[in-house]
């Protein structure tokens, strides 16, 4: 019962875990929504910028063109009013010149050609204004077009590593379900072996409690590693390494050499053998009802139920690589208790 309370402890913990992580991926779901539409506005923009400098070059062109004509216009009536001026002054000078109509019709000429000389000029400052109001406008466009494309890349930028994030967050969400799964599985088949373990051997334990007693005393800290090897999860509560969340382990994992092999702690008898849920291959063996000794995670099982075990008999083989991990319990009155309680300290041997 005490280890259904940790194992249901442990779903607790993981059903808390994967509503951080669902409310994480909406979080980051609204967040891709916010940078999708502003990209999409800095398309819009950006758009409307082209259009703008399209526009703005257009103008540049036709009052470039202007300026032009205008400047033609003006280097014409200036050439004309000059020769005008040339030839009155010329006949001015001349003792037998006679104020006549000619006088009047060249005066009209001079002034007639000065004033367009003069609208022709302001024709052409007017056009130049307007190159300058345009080539100002235009450089303007163009600056906001950067400053658009610019932010547009650095929106593209981090859609990129909020997708990444998303993708991240979605596995790790899966990746809880399943164990939430897994957990669930294994709690449900404990509590059948459990109840089938505990009515096979309520009788035995009743009549032998105070020889167990007896016998626990000279066998805590006295008892034989099933291998040796390196202890990569302690008894009790430990964080996850990935999800960042606590776990319950009722037992230890050593990890061995590759295909080492596990020896029993003590003499018994199997009663129990395959595979078992998340624990993969175990065996469970009876030490004459005084507790129960576990071995998880095998590789190879080299017993079979039912048969008596010495001492220090080998029961199974490890795997290799990162599957060279063996997970031990120790249980006395089917709970749980700390192996190193009952193992010889490492300085012993």
């Amino acid at each position: 019962k005490t280890e259904l309370s940790k194992l249901q402890s442990n779903i607790s913990n993981k059903k808390a875990e994967k509503d951080k992580l669902i409310k994480e991926e909406k979080k980051v779901k609204l967040e891709l929504d916010k940078i999708s539409k502003a990209i999409s506005k800095n398309e819009e923009e950006l758009n409307s910028l082209k259009l703008k400098i399209q526009t703005a070059e257009k103008s540049i062109n036709e009052a470039s063109g202007e300026y032009l004509r205008a400047d033609n216009e003006k280097q014409k009536y200036a050439r004309s009013v000059n020769e005008d001026l040339k030839e009155y002054l010329k006949k001015s000078s001349s003792s037998f010149f006679d104020y006549s109509l000619w006088h009047k019709l060249k005066t009209l000429s001079i002034k007639k050609g000065t004033q367009k000389y003069l609208e022709a000029q302001n024709k052409s400052n007017a056009a130049k204004t307007d190159i300058d109001k345009y080539s100002k406008s235009k450089k303007n466009f163009v600056s906001l077009k950067k400053h658009q494309q610019d932010l547009m890349n650095k929106n593209i930028g981090i859609k990129k590593n909020k997708n990444r994030q998303l993708k991240n967050t979605t596995d790790k969400r899966a990746k809880a379900e399943k164990e939430i799964k897994e957990l669930a599985n294994s709690k449900k088949a404990l509590e059948a072996l459990v109840k089938k373990l505990t009515l096979a051997s309520n009788a035995q334990r009743d009549k032998t409690r105070s020889l167990r007693d007896k016998n626990t005393k000279t066998r805590k800290n006295n008892l034989p590693w099933p291998v040796n090897g390196k202890i990569v999860l302690n008894y009790g509560r430990s964080k996850h390494p990935e999800l960042n969340t606590n776990i319950v382990s009722n037992g230890i994992k050593i990890k061995a050499r590759d295909n080492a092999v596990i020896k029993a702690v003590d003499e018994g008898t199997v009663v129990f053998t395959g595979e078992f849920r998340s624990y993969g291959k175990i065996i469970i063996i009876d030490h004459k009802g005084i507790f129960f000794s576990v071995y998880g995670q095998l590789k190879k099982i080299l017993v079979k139920q039912s048969q008596n075990i010495a001492r220090q008999q080998d029961i199974a083989e490890t795997g290799s690589g990162n599957d060279s991990v063996l997970y031990f319990e120790i249980r006395q009155y089917n709970v749980p208790e700390d192996p190193l309680l009952w193992l010889k300290p490492k300085s012993s041997f």
